[in-house]
């Protein structure tokens, strides 16, 4: 990572008998993932772009200032991958969040069910944002899965990336889950009601259960077998006619249910109305203590 590195050239000049104060570093552009880990490392930075932060003990200083969160610097020829929007780089993101390491190129490809080149292209996108570390043969060795996810929600938002039929159960929100494990079309539970099947027992969700998000391949379908009404006001279920059938092909059952895997239910939240950013929040404490990856 960019921040390892210049912490540990600060390290040998600390050691030789420098008085270093700070250390900030300075490019062209330093991208947002990349910004988050030298905030991380106690470290500062600045870009032509004006984005900017120094922070010093002795004179006390703290200085912020954000500008632009894409380089408008590239050649317009470079044909590197800047975005994570689409289908083929999400089936690639959540494979990342959920498979076996190390894992190659053409392994992930195969996994994620996407040609190799783009697999190869994301990769080299989140290796340059310090997502992922790498091998020196190209193979993933591990994945920041916090850092993966927030990089995704840069291009992709749940209200907008998916179509959003608001909807009303007249019965209850009640009604709705105790009927998902008998529809005969299939769904994918996610955001709030995903967090409560995914936190520990015992652990008590930081905000009430007011509304469920669905994801249905047949939103027509669904709406029938639930007796769901269309409503501008006062819904209470969001169906989803999802961005792409990943949100099945990762998903995982429970209790009967479907429900959408731990990386897209945290991307749905992050990117959702509410208090839904506080359940991401506590949905990834819940997934540290459990798979490695997680944390900070």
């Amino acid at each position: 990572m960019i921040a390892q590195q210049v912490k540990a050239q600060v390290g040998v000049l600390l050691d030789s008998g420098v008085r270093v104060g700070g250390a900030v570093l300075a490019a062209p552009f330093i991208s947002p993932m990349t910004r988050t880990a030298l905030d991380l490392a106690g470290m500062g930075w600045f870009d032509l772009t004006g984005n900017m932060r120094l922070q010093l003990d002795e004179p006390a200083v703290f200085l912020d200032r954000t500008g632009a969160e894409r380089s408008g610097l590239r050649d317009p020829a470079d044909r590197l991958l800047k975005s994570l929007r689409g289908p083929a780089a999400a089936k690639v993101v959540l494979e990342l969040a959920d498979t076996e390491l190390p894992v190659g190129v053409r392994e992930l490809a195969d996994r994620a069910e996407v040609g190799a080149a783009t697999s190869a292209r994301v990769l080299e996108l989140l290796d340059r944002e310090a997502v992922i570390v790498r091998s020196d043969d190209g193979a993933v060795t591990a994945v920041r899965k916090r850092l993966l996810v927030e990089r995704w929600t840069q291009d992709y938002k749940v209200t907008t990336s998916n179509e959003v039929i608001r909807t009303l159960d007249p019965r209850g929100l009640s009604h709705a889950l105790k009927t998902l494990p008998s529809l005969g079309t299939r769904v994918a539970v996610t955001g709030s009601a995903a967090v409560r099947a995914y936190l520990p027992d015992g652990v008590m969700p930081v905000s009430p259960l007011v509304s469920l998000s669905l994801y249905a391949e047949d939103p027509a379908e669904l709406m029938g077998q639930l007796g769901l009404r269309r409503a501008d006001r006062g819904a209470n279920v969001l169906v989803l006619r999802p961005y792409s059938d990943v949100v099945h092909l990762k998903s995982r059952l429970l209790d009967g249910v479907e429900y959408a895997s731990p990386a897209q239910v945290v991307a749905d939240l992050l990117t959702g109305p509410g208090r839904s950013t506080e359940e991401a929040e506590q949905l990834i404490a819940a997934l540290e203590s459990n798979e490695s990856g997680w944390e900070r």
